[in-house]
Protein backbone atom coordinates (compact mmCIF):
# COMPACT_ATOMS: atom_id res chain seq x y z
CA UNK A 1 0.00 0.00 0.00
CA UNK A 2 2.67 2.39 0.69
CA UNK A 3 4.36 1.86 -2.35
CA UNK A 4 1.46 1.87 -3.98
CA UNK A 5 1.14 5.88 -2.64
CA UNK A 6 4.90 6.56 -2.92
CA UNK A 7 4.37 5.46 -7.04
CA UNK A 8 0.91 7.88 -6.93
CA UNK A 9 3.33 10.79 -5.71
CA UNK A 10 6.19 10.33 -8.05
CA UNK A 11 3.76 9.81 -10.92
CA UNK A 12 2.06 13.20 -10.45
CA UNK A 13 5.33 14.98 -9.73
CA UNK A 14 6.43 13.58 -12.96
CA UNK A 15 2.84 14.56 -15.07
CA UNK A 16 3.46 18.13 -12.96
CA UNK A 17 7.07 18.98 -14.01
CA UNK A 18 6.27 18.09 -17.68
CA UNK A 19 3.41 20.21 -18.27
CA UNK A 20 5.48 23.16 -16.92
CA UNK A 21 8.51 22.15 -18.94
CA UNK A 22 7.33 22.73 -22.62
CA UNK A 23 10.17 23.65 -24.77
CA UNK A 24 10.30 27.19 -26.14
CA UNK A 25 11.98 26.61 -29.30
CA UNK A 26 14.33 29.31 -31.37
CA UNK A 27 11.83 29.18 -34.05
CA UNK A 28 9.12 29.97 -31.12
CA UNK A 29 11.04 32.76 -29.48
CA UNK A 30 11.18 34.55 -32.62
CA UNK A 31 7.92 34.20 -33.77
CA UNK A 32 7.09 35.51 -30.33
CA UNK A 33 9.17 38.59 -30.63
CA UNK A 34 8.27 39.75 -33.68
CA UNK A 35 4.63 39.41 -32.39
CA UNK A 36 5.22 41.82 -28.99
CA UNK A 37 6.97 44.08 -31.34
CA UNK A 38 3.65 44.23 -33.86
CA UNK A 39 1.74 44.15 -30.59
CA UNK A 40 3.51 47.36 -28.41
CA UNK A 41 3.37 49.30 -31.82
CA UNK A 42 -0.41 48.54 -32.61
CA UNK A 43 -1.65 49.18 -28.78
CA UNK A 44 0.71 52.25 -28.85
CA UNK A 45 -0.78 53.58 -31.53
CA UNK A 46 -4.36 52.40 -30.38
CA UNK A 47 -3.48 54.53 -26.89
CA UNK A 48 -2.91 57.88 -28.85
CA UNK A 49 -5.86 57.79 -30.91
CA UNK A 50 -8.20 56.88 -28.27
CA UNK A 51 -6.10 59.80 -25.94
CA UNK A 52 -6.79 62.32 -29.00
CA UNK A 53 -10.48 61.53 -28.62
CA UNK A 54 -10.58 62.18 -25.25
CA UNK A 55 -8.78 65.49 -25.40
CA UNK A 56 -10.81 66.17 -28.70
CA UNK A 57 -13.82 66.08 -26.76
CA UNK A 58 -12.34 67.85 -23.81
CA UNK A 59 -12.19 65.34 -21.15
CA UNK A 60 -8.60 64.59 -19.49
CA UNK A 61 -7.10 61.11 -19.10
CA UNK A 62 -8.05 61.08 -15.27
CA UNK A 63 -11.40 61.78 -15.23
CA UNK A 64 -12.25 59.53 -18.64
CA UNK A 65 -10.51 56.66 -16.43
CA UNK A 66 -12.38 57.65 -13.55
CA UNK A 67 -15.94 57.33 -14.66
CA UNK A 68 -14.23 54.19 -16.99
CA UNK A 69 -13.92 52.62 -13.85
CA UNK A 70 -17.03 53.59 -11.95
CA UNK A 71 -19.31 51.94 -14.90
CA UNK A 72 -18.84 48.26 -13.05
CA UNK A 73 -19.69 49.33 -9.74
CA UNK A 74 -21.53 51.57 -7.35
CA UNK A 75 -18.98 54.00 -6.84
CA UNK A 76 -20.03 57.25 -9.06
CA UNK A 77 -16.81 59.90 -9.05
CA UNK A 78 -18.18 63.69 -7.43
CA UNK A 79 -17.77 64.83 -11.18
CA UNK A 80 -19.57 67.14 -13.32
CA UNK A 81 -22.76 65.75 -15.13
CA UNK A 82 -21.46 67.70 -18.44
CA UNK A 83 -18.27 65.15 -18.11
CA UNK A 84 -20.49 61.87 -17.99
CA UNK A 85 -22.02 63.30 -21.35
CA UNK A 86 -18.83 63.59 -22.88
CA UNK A 87 -17.56 60.35 -21.39
CA UNK A 88 -21.19 58.78 -23.57
CA UNK A 89 -20.51 61.03 -26.62
CA UNK A 90 -16.76 59.02 -26.84
CA UNK A 91 -17.64 55.90 -25.85
CA UNK A 92 -18.41 54.43 -28.89
CA UNK A 93 -15.59 55.89 -30.82
CA UNK A 94 -13.38 54.06 -28.01
CA UNK A 95 -15.14 50.63 -28.39
CA UNK A 96 -14.24 50.97 -32.49
CA UNK A 97 -10.77 51.49 -31.82
CA UNK A 98 -10.13 48.56 -28.94
CA UNK A 99 -12.67 46.18 -31.43
CA UNK A 100 -10.08 46.99 -34.09
CA UNK A 101 -7.18 46.32 -31.53
CA UNK A 102 -8.56 43.23 -30.35
CA UNK A 103 -8.50 42.11 -34.17
CA UNK A 104 -4.99 43.29 -35.27
CA UNK A 105 -3.49 41.58 -32.13
CA UNK A 106 -5.04 38.64 -33.82
CA UNK A 107 -3.56 39.44 -37.16
CA UNK A 108 -1.05 39.66 -35.73
CA UNK A 109 -0.53 35.86 -33.70
CA UNK A 110 -1.67 34.07 -36.86
CA UNK A 111 1.01 36.03 -38.94
CA UNK A 112 3.69 34.76 -36.72
CA UNK A 113 2.37 31.31 -36.66
CA UNK A 114 1.09 31.72 -32.94
CA UNK A 115 -2.16 31.00 -31.25
CA UNK A 116 -3.07 33.30 -28.40
CA UNK A 117 -2.70 30.52 -25.97
CA UNK A 118 0.52 29.75 -27.63
CA UNK A 119 1.56 33.75 -26.99
CA UNK A 120 0.81 33.21 -23.18
CA UNK A 121 2.44 30.16 -22.80
CA UNK A 122 5.68 31.56 -24.39
CA UNK A 123 5.50 34.83 -22.11
CA UNK A 124 4.73 32.48 -18.78
CA UNK A 125 7.88 30.90 -19.86
CA UNK A 126 10.21 33.37 -20.37
CA UNK A 127 8.97 35.11 -17.31
CA UNK A 128 10.60 32.54 -15.17
CA UNK A 129 13.51 31.61 -17.50
CA UNK A 130 16.37 33.90 -17.33
CA UNK A 131 17.99 32.22 -20.19
CA UNK A 132 14.85 32.96 -22.37
CA UNK A 133 14.43 36.37 -20.66
CA UNK A 134 18.23 37.53 -22.32
CA UNK A 135 17.69 35.30 -25.64
CA UNK A 136 14.47 37.85 -26.14
CA UNK A 137 16.62 40.79 -25.18
CA UNK A 138 18.77 39.59 -27.44
CA UNK A 139 16.18 38.73 -30.63
CA UNK A 140 14.33 42.37 -29.41
CA UNK A 141 17.69 44.42 -29.67
CA UNK A 142 18.09 43.04 -33.07
CA UNK A 143 14.80 44.17 -34.41
CA UNK A 144 15.63 47.68 -33.68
Amino acid sequence: MKTIKLLGIFLALFCFTQLGAQEVTDYDLQNFARAYKDMNQLNNKAQKQMAEIIKDEGLDLETFHAIWESKDSEYEPDLPKEDFKKFDKIQPKISQIQDKLESDVTKAYQKYDLSKQDYSAIAERVKQDQILQIKLESILAKMK
